[in-house]
């Protein structure tokens, strides 16, 4: 096990309560705060040697034990399982749509799950695509273009239909973190090409306990404001 990467930013949010029924008073942003804490926690604490091991083994499905890897982690820590339940895809074929990545379930959480879309990153503009928004070539059944992507999909009707948020982690296994979230908010400004679910409202950078590997982008769906919590890990 490696020593904490001290540059990464973790409090500790106000204790839970005991009791079911104020567990159940909640808002979601105190959840948020949790699932947070844990995240950033194993990214302060993880053991790159064994994630690396993992990688090497995994080719080119590398996205998915990387993610099978943080839900692992997450479910074996005593105090997050006490609360929460991670879990995620249950294939490997990659065209099944709905899976999502990481699902963070609470049975006493009023809004019960955040989900997470996660996408590998580098210095490829390929990458910052399929993280975002990308036409895949293919056609639906009026011949017409299929997009995908990871952001997208939560403006396509496939990702978090019945919440105002979701999430993003962005594993970065080659070149800067910093430049990637740089080109995943110059992306983002780009208009999808359905209706206007999914233009930008605003970005909050810094978002999560002020560490600079995080930001918030806010959209329009339905009318309304829908926000996308991204975290993106060096995992180079």
């Amino acid at each position: 096990m490696e020593m904490e990467r001290e540059y990464i930013k973790v409090n500790k949010p106000s204790q839970l309560p005991n009791y079911i029924h104020l567990l159940k008073e909640l808002d979601d942003d105190f959840w948020k705060k949790w699932i947070f804490y844990y995240l950033l926690t194993f990214y302060q604490n993880y053991d790159s040697i064994e994630l690396k091991e993992k990688i090497k083994k995994s080719y080119p499905r590398v996205e998915r034990e990387i993610a099978k890897f943080l839900r692992i982690k997450l479910n074996a820590d005593r105090e997050f399982s006490y609360h929460f339940t991670a879990f995620g895809e249950n294939t490997n074929d990659e065209e099944v749509e709905g899976n999502y990545d990481i699902t963070i379930h609470s049975t006493n959480w009023k809004s019960k799950e955040f989900h997470f879309e996660c996408k590998n990153l580098n210095d490829s503009q390929d990458l910052v695509n399929k993280y975002v928004y990308y036409n895949t070539y293919k056609k639906d059944s009026n011949n017409e273009n299929i997009f995908d992507g990871g952001v997208y999909r939560y403006f396509n009707g496939k990702y978090a239909q019945k919440l105002d948020f979701g999430g993003m982690i962005g594993f970065v296994l080659e070149g800067d973190v910093l430049s990637a979230k740089n080109e995943i908010i110059s992306k983002l400004n780009e208009k999808f090409n359905t209706t206007s679910d999914g233009d930008l409202i605003r970005i909050v950078d810094n978002s999560i306990e002020e560490n600079e590997f995080t930001f918030d982008s806010y959209h329009n769906r339905f009318s309304s404001e829908f926000i996308i919590h991204h975290l993106l890990f060096n995992f180079s």
